[in-house]
């Protein structure tokens, strides 16, 4: 047995039940590439296409932000895809990255907007272009696999009107220094003419370059992110799910909710496992960037997606979290902010207090808020926004409380 199994206690056998243990009993085998159909070898994440990339990805997709003591093991388990890249430079670049061959592993560069946030921040052909060879020569990668538009584009409008972005991608193309285009998107429905994700990434599968797309998705969210999930697989665009552990985190900590969870009809099964099981079983999405702080939340995440299938108690864990959710935590949707009539970025808000509450990063949310177009204080209590909330948060109170825990 590896020493990945013998640091299971026996809470976290229970936890994780047979596959989960059988999968991190295995994670420190020898890196192998997994089969297309997913028929991943012994121990190994199972893998996706990265759309028409060609790209053979781990499901689960690694970060640069993850601890440095665990990407050795998620190298090992399969995880050959990797997130904001360019925030390693020649010294932090990983070693077992450094070990493998250029080739059998795929780095992702996320280009933000110039002067500014992604609010208020300028789209700048040259200045994006400037900063991955900048980046390049201080990391020593050679080049980076996937260029990506970070937050992405305003509206419809700006995205027709401001080429700058795919044209500083299709300059690093054409010298060999970037492969294939991606965009992450948000909602941008409290900047006037702004447009919801789902609108933005429909235009530009029609009408612009882009391979892969990176969204907001979890557990209860809008039919719309659903649905262009299974455009994007017809039209052979990858799909990446982001801020999926919705509620999660602060459900784990949650002494009511872990005594629910006690009861056997949930036995052997997590929040997490769960969510992660459920974003598994849509066929048509190809993987998933979950925030990973440590070994057990890597192990648990990697256990679920290498399972077959969901099991009823998974779905009954499924179903008490949304329960636990109703009236507490915002899925991101950002419907509720076309109701504002101060136009107030709710769910960015709301998204800087899951970092602090579900991911314990309350400098990182602090800095987030007080970088917002307008926060908490903003709101006047007049309640449009409650009809729109499929969660029946009570959105005033709830912002007068993250300011309270982010101003």
């Amino acid at each position: 047995m590896c020493d990945g199994a013998q640091n299971l206690s026996r809470r976290d056998m229970m936890r994780l039940g047979a596959t989960g243990v059988a999968a991190a009993s295995v994670a420190a085998v020898p890196a192998s590439s997994a089969a297309a159909d997913e028929k991943a070898a012994p121990g190994k994440l199972p893998s996706r296409r990265y759309g028409r990339t060609g790209l053979e990805i781990g499901w689960l997709i690694g970060a640069s932000d993850w601890p440095k003591e665990l990407i050795p093991r998620a190298v090992n388990a399969g995880v050959n895809y990797w997130h904001k890249a360019q925030r390693w430079n020649a010294d932090t670049l990983p070693p077992a990255l450094k070990a493998q061959p250029r080739e059998s592993y795929y780095l992702e560069c996320v280009v933000d907007r110039v002067g500014g946030d992604h609010n208020r921040g300028r789209i700048d052909e040259e200045q994006h272009y400037q900063f991955v060879k900048d980046r390049l020569k201080e990391s020593g990668v050679g080049y980076y696999d996937v260029f990506k538009f970070h937050f992405g584009y305003h509206s419809i409008d700006e995205a027709k009107q401001n080429p700058g972005m795919v044209r500083a991608f299709e300059r690093l193309k054409k010298e060999g220094l970037v492969k294939h285009l991606a965009i992450s998107q948000h909602h941008y429905n409290n900047l006037p003419g702004g447009g919801m994700a789902w609108e933005i990434l429909d235009y530009l599968a029609d009408n612009q370059p882009y391979d892969a797309t990176q969204f907001f998705y979890t557990h209860g969210d809008r039919k719309e992110v659903a649905e262009w999930i299974e455009v994007a697989k017809k039209k052979d665009i990858a799909t990446i799910a982001m801020k999926t552990m919705g509620g999660v985190g602060r459900a784990a900590s949650d002494e009511k909710f872990k005594r629910l969870l006690a009861d056997p009809k949930y036995a052997g099964s997590t929040a997490g496992a769960a969510m992660v099981k459920w974003l598994r079983s849509n066929e048509n999405l190809t993987g998933a960037v979950i925030a990973t702080k440590n070994f057990d939340q890597f192990r648990e995440n990697f256990g679920a997606a290498a399972s077959l299938a969901m099991k009823p108690q998974d779905r009954a864990t499924l179903g008490l979290l949304s329960g636990y959710n109703k009236g507490l935590t915002c899925l991101l949707c950002a419907q509720c902010v076309s109701s504002c009539p101060e136009h107030i970025a709710v769910a960015d808000i709301f998204r800087y207090e899951r970092y602090a509450r579900d991911y314990h990063e309350l400098d990182r949310a602090r800095k987030d808020y007080a970088s917002a177009t307008k926060n908490g204080t903003a709101c006047i209590g007049c309640g449009d926004c409650l009809p729109a909330c499929v969660q029946g948060i009570d959105i005033p109170a709830k912002l007068r409380d993250a300011h309270r825990l982010l101003g």
